[in-house]
């Protein structure tokens, strides 16, 4: 260990001085008295390495104070034995980020009622549940927005999988969701929906905040952008709505459909943008790939504004992916009816301009 390699020197330099002292004496009959040298150099290292313990000690315990909220076990345990892992001032780095939101919010408030303390159990339980999943997928969970929360990936500690780690949280998390909503429903409480947004892009990550409170947190367009993802969800139909990055990280490891090209509230250019699903048993994976070849061929018609393809392809579509994206199509169904009575431009990019978060 450090604190061994560095009581090694001690060790030399006071057996030396014994050993010039013995040497001195059986040669030349001369006494040389080192108590002294080996007493001011004994307290010279006890003083540097007890400051040097007490320095890493404080050390460690900010660490743990400050991640032990954010992270698992495991990663404020990796930062505490090696704290030059951690980059605790501002820094640009690609980052996965996740924002999830509570889906019939308003039914589950309206149940509690007056009973302000029923309603926070039970939203303290499903951030629980939720919350499991990020830190058990090496997630760091930024904060709590009412029943919002806040994720990242690949920060403080570096990890080259965090798209993939981010998509697995959001599929385990809906997992867990499912569980936590057979337990409440038997309890008579309505269940909770959730939408997730997950984006990949480079922010700035890092302490900001006042000089009297702080926050490790990231700050930047990709963080905006997830935001923008998660309330898209619902608008989509669909659970988990992801960024152009995320989704062509995932390497086939889970099953990615795209949704359309959007420009959120806010932006003028549209990103593509997909869900995920896990990937089918081994014998459903050729006719989930060719039904995703016809929701490819859909989306080209609709941006062709070949309406009358599109719609067809739209409905043979239905009861595909084991249902899963029938509300998806009920939307789009919808979308085409209403572009149909709108006069668009020779040069429409079929980007479609959110006005809605």
């Amino acid at each position: 260990s450090r604190w061994t390699y560095a009581f090694i020197p001690v060790i030399i330099v006071l057996s030396s001085s014994h050993f010039v002292a013995s040497y001195l004496y059986s040669e030349y009959r001369y006494l040389v008295d080192i108590t002294a040298f080996v007493g001011f150099t004994s307290l010279v290292y006890i003083h540097a390495y007890s400051v040097k313990f007490v320095s890493e000690f404080l050390q460690k315990q900010q660490i743990r104070k400050q991640f032990s909220s954010y992270l698992s076990p495991d990663m404020v345990a990796k930062l505490i034995k090696d704290p030059s892992l951690l980059h605790l001032g501002g820094e640009e780095k690609e980052l996965s980020i996740m924002f999830t939101d509570v889906r019939g919010f308003t039914s589950i408030s309206e149940h509690y009622g007056k009973d302000v303390q029923g309603l926070t159990k039970i939203m303290n339980r499903y951030m629980t549940a939720m919350t499991k999943r990020i830190l058990e997928n090496s997630g760091t969970l930024d904060k709590y927005i009412g029943d919002a929360q806040m994720a990242f990936w690949n920060s403080p500690l570096d990890d080259h999988l965090h798209c993939k780690q981010a998509v697995k949280a959001a599929l385990e998390m809906l997992g867990n969701l499912d569980g936590f909503n057979k337990e409440i429903t038997s309890e008579g409480v309505p269940a909770f929906g959730m939408g997730i947004g997950i984006n990949t892009g480079v922010v700035v990550v890092g302490n900001m905040g006042s000089e009297q409170r702080f926050d490790y947190t990231c700050l930047g367009d990709a963080v905006n952008l997830s935001s923008r993802l998660e309330g898209q969800s619902k608008n989509y139909g669909v659970l988990i709505v992801l960024g152009p990055v995320t989704a062509d990280r995932l390497d086939g490891e889970y099953f990615t459909l795209e949704l359309d090209c959007i420009a959120v509230k806010g932006k003028k250019d549209g990103v593509n943008i997909y869900t995920v699903f896990y990937n089918p048993p081994t014998d459903q994976m050729a006719e989930w790939n060719d039904d995703k070849e016809v929701h490819n061929l859909m989306l080209q018609c609709y941006r062709e504004q070949k309406w009358a393809s599109a719609i067809k392809l739209v409905n043979d579509l239905k009861g595909a992916f084991d249902g899963e994206m029938d509300h998806y199509y009920n939307l789009w169904l919808e979308r085409i009816s209403e572009m149909q009575t709108v006069t668009l431009p020779e040069d429409w990019d079929g980007v479609f301009r959110a006005t809605s978060k």
